[in-house]
């Protein structure tokens, strides 16, 4: 890039440098010139940066997940009828992670729609509007198409856009707002009209998401622990041993006692298993559950555990 011109070079067609007999005056003028060519250019990469500020571009059949949303309860297990309401609370997170959430619980299907919404937003700067029909997103969903099922995801991003999250990374940083930044429906047409605050893209940055299938992703609807299960596995290319008590924190279970969730649990595993998200699994006498995912990791996962 070319050296920046100072004021005095960039104004020398009007005034005559030779004219500022004062050394200190032409001293002081020349500083204050070269400050702000400073700033031009600083506001211009801003201006730049600000609008190539995007979500990485995914394939067709695949979704993202944010890795540190997926290994929390942000987005429980729990069905709708058993949603809570939360004012500032402290979410179970992995270590290195922590969530804070003020609204309405979100679930697994309110997950499900955020990374569709996250897919087809890909291609805009983040911060622009992102306009979709509603028919689109469900399909995309596996769902239908009639009023309950628009009713359904009217209410899905009205939780994502009213929810507050604050999601502190350890020695990186903090994002607080919310996951979707606002939302308009034209009841005429049937759109959606959406967009992403721009500093969500750091929940998304290099080896911070995972891209799942999203056919067998599909294929769990309805199967709330299995789904969450799904999320939390695939971004693991050799998911270590965790016990069954911390499986049932982090995935927001309400189920009574620990006996009730590890039944629940081994049927999920069982679900991941014959949907090749796994390949199987075991839990111990130690109560700790072991998963073998072998076929079903990525190309990227494989890579990695060569180099390791």
């Amino acid at each position: 890039m070319a050296e920046p011109k100072s004021y005095i070079d960039r104004t020398k067609a009007v005034v005559d440098p030779e004219e500022i007999r004062d050394p200190e005056l032409r001293e002081l003028v020349e500083k204050l010139g070269n400050a702000m060519v400073r700033v031009e250019q600083v506001t211009a990469v801003e201006k730049r940066t600000a609008q190539m500020v995007q979500f990485p571009l995914f394939p067709e059949e695949k979704r993202p997940v944010s890795n540190d949303v997926a290994r929390s309860a942000l987005f429980s297990c729990v069905q709708g009828k058993d949603r809570q309401m939360f004012e500032n609370d402290l979410l179970a997170t992995v270590e290195g992670i922590e969530i804070r959430f003020t609204g309405r619980q979100f679930n697994q299907d309110d997950h499900d729609v955020l990374m569709q919404l996250v897919y087809m937003a890909a291609h805009k700067p983040l911060g622009e509007y992102v306009m979709v029909p509603a028919n689109a997103i469900l399909k995309a969903l596996g769902r239908k198409i009639g009023k309950s099922q628009h009713k359904q995801l009217e209410d899905e991003i009205t939780r994502l856009v009213s929810g507050t999250v604050i999601v502190r990374q350890k020695g990186i940083g903090k994002y607080i707002g919310h996951l979707v930044d606002n939302a308009f429906k034209d009841d005429i047409t049937r759109r959606w009209c959406y967009r992403f605050n721009p500093d969500l893209r750091a929940l998304y940055g290099p080896h911070a998401y995972t891209l799942i299938n999203w056919e067998q992703r599909i294929t769990l609807r309805g199967k709330d622990l299995a789904r969450w299960l799904h999320l939390y596995l695939v971004g693991h290319a050799a998911p270590f041993p965790v016990k069954v008590a911390t499986l049932k924190k982090l995935s927001g279970s309400r189920a009574k006692e620990l006996k009730n969730f590890r039944s629940k649990l081994r049927l999920a595993l069982n679900d991941l298993k014959a949907t090749h998200i796994i390949d199987d699994w075991m839990i111990d006498k130690n109560d700790l559950v072991h998963v073998v995912r072998g076929k079903a990791i990525s190309e990227s996962q494989k890579r990695h555990l060569l180099r390791q």
